[in-house]
């Protein structure tokens, strides 16, 4: 029987069309993947699941029984918890505080309950591996671990119907391990799954079935072992998708060529090592490794965002005192956090695109129109808030405020969370053009495919591994596999 049946559902918002007639039945134990592109209907059907958005036609119906879904608590009430992309959590309320806010628990119907808030956060955060941090704000904890109590709030919710909705976007490789192994005991004990992945490698791990949307329009449900990826991409995006050749890799620059970037001793914050880093013209640096072992601390404090550094940019040796001295000397910063680091929210899409140009290099001969053509951002007008846009292309928006100020060296911290796999290879490619003509490029991804994809595919590319704030491995050529990525960044494997 199908818990959760939607019949021809279609959603409008203004003249935009966000699904058309899309049809969906997921059975108890089910674990259902939803793949489509940027701005295909994906988040909106999970919003007008969850009672955030209203439909403007079509039916829904839980358990065969016709059901108008009229708010989030009414979805609640009926079994279906859905998980934000954006997070529905309150930043300045403690991890606790935002797990049972949906529903406090008293004694004798009065008074709030707190001994049991304790155990309930308690327990549910163990599942998850971030027990720790029961206490600690929202704003002080790292990407992944918001969205792990993300997962958490719902799973505390106790879902018969759970729609998981880009969750794992920002989870690293032990992290994802976590989810998919509570995701089983949830399909083990009858609940039906929705989950919302860009990450091909997650969706084959964790899902029974996979459903295609492709600008608003259902194309068809197959068994997730029915179709290659390569099909499913095709089906995605409407036009034929060839597997990405791997590039002759790990070419030796010239020993005595200048490098871009140079930074001796660097200090990385969090940590007591010193490091030594440099970028080549034309070369593509993949970042690897387990959570917080120094990935994203390397390209901030390259960037400056914490405090000075002091660098070599092409031999000479330059104070960088701030985001701002760095853009003026060649560097570009992009963060896969856009909501607090990538955009301004209440500004429109050209504003966000020239934040760069205009502010802070002061140039006007830039055709920025070209570039939000360049990056295929959908959007109906450049005026518009950049907040109306998918997050994907949002993030696109972003990327071509980085191209448009043409930098010496790209510092990426895992920039591509919420993009589309299709999106993401046009991506690899964009990054690819701005090495060959003469950047660098330093990308942290906690996607270790993704590292794979993006270093395979460009001749003079590398990844490197880091633990506890140090390089301890470098791969070039044949070695940059998944694998040794992963063998490389356990500790009792790594070469010291």
């Amino acid at each position: 029987m199908k818990v959760l049946e939607c019949k021809n559902l279609s959603k409008s918002f203004g003249a935009t069309t966000a699904l058309l007639n899309a049809s969906l039945g997921v059975s108890a134990g089910e674990v259902r993947a939803v793949l489509g592109g940027n701005g295909s209907g994906k988040s909106t059907l999970a919003k007008i699941l969850g009672g955030s958005v209203k439909l403007t036609s079509g039916e829904i119906y839980l358990n065969e029984k016709l059901t108008n879904i009229t708010s989030p608590s009414f979805a609640k009430k009926h079994g279906i918890v859905v998980t934000s992309q954006e997070l529905s959590l309150i930043s300045n309320l403690s991890v606790e505080q935002n797990l049972t806010i949906c529903s406090i628990p008293r004694k004798c119907g009065i008074f709030v309950d707190r001994k049991r808030i304790h155990r309930e956060a308690v327990e549910i955060l163990a599942k998850v591996g971030i027990e720790d941090y029961v206490n600690t704000e929202i704003d002080d904890l790292a990407p992944n671990q918001q969205y792990l109590v993300e997962f958490a709030k719902a799973l505390l919710q106790k879902p018969k119907i759970l729609i998981i909705d880009e969750v794992t976007s920002a989870l690293y490789r032990e992290d994802v391990a976590i989810v998919r192994d509570i995701i089983k005991g949830q399909k083990e004990n009858g609940c039906a799954v929705i989950f919302i992945s860009h990450r091909m490698s997650e969706i084959s791990a964790i899902c029974d079935s996979v459903s295609v949307l492709r600008n608003g329009e259902m194309l068809g449900t197959f068994g997730v072992d029915e179709k290659k990826e390569n099909e499913l991409l095709t089906l995605m995006t409407g036009r034929e998708i060839v597997d990405v050749e791997n590039a002759e890799t790990g070419k030796q620059q010239d020993p005595n060529q200048t490098p871009l970037l140079c930074a001796h001793e660097l200090n990385l914050e969090g940590f007591d090592t010193k490091i030594d880093f440099r970028v080549m013209k034309n070369e593509i640096i993949g970042v690897a490794g387990l959570q917080g072992h120094g990935q994203s601390s390397l390209v901030r404090s390259l960037f400056a965002i914490n405090k000075p550094v002091s660098l070599q940019i092409k031999g000479v040796e330059q104070s960088i005192s701030s985001p701002s001295v760095a853009v003026k000397a060649g560097l570009t910063f992009i963060s896969g956090d856009r909501q607090k680091e990538g955009t301004f929210s209440n500004r429109s899409i050209m504003d966000n695109l020239s934040a760069i140009v205009d502010i802070v290099l002061k140039r006007r001969n830039v055709n920025k129109e070209s570039i939000l053509s360049t990056y295929r951002v959908v959007m109906d007008d450049s005026k518009q808030p950049i907040s109306a846009l998918s997050g994907g292309n949002q993030q696109k928006v972003v990327f071509g405020r980085l191209t448009a100020a043409e930098p010496l060296v790209i510092l990426a911290d895992d920039p591509t969370k919420g993009i589309d796999v299709n999106a993401k290879r046009d991506v690899y490619r964009f990054l690819r053009d701005l090495a060959n003509s003469g950047s660098g490029v330093v990308f942290v991804s906690s996607d270790d495919e993704e590292l794979v994809e993006l270093t395979r595919s460009y001749e003079y590319s590398k990844v490197i591994v880091m633990y506890k704030g140090r390089i301890v491995r470098e791969l070039v050529g044949q070695d940059i596999t998944a694998e040794n990525i992963a063998s490389y960044s356990i500790p009792k494997q790594v070469e010291l």
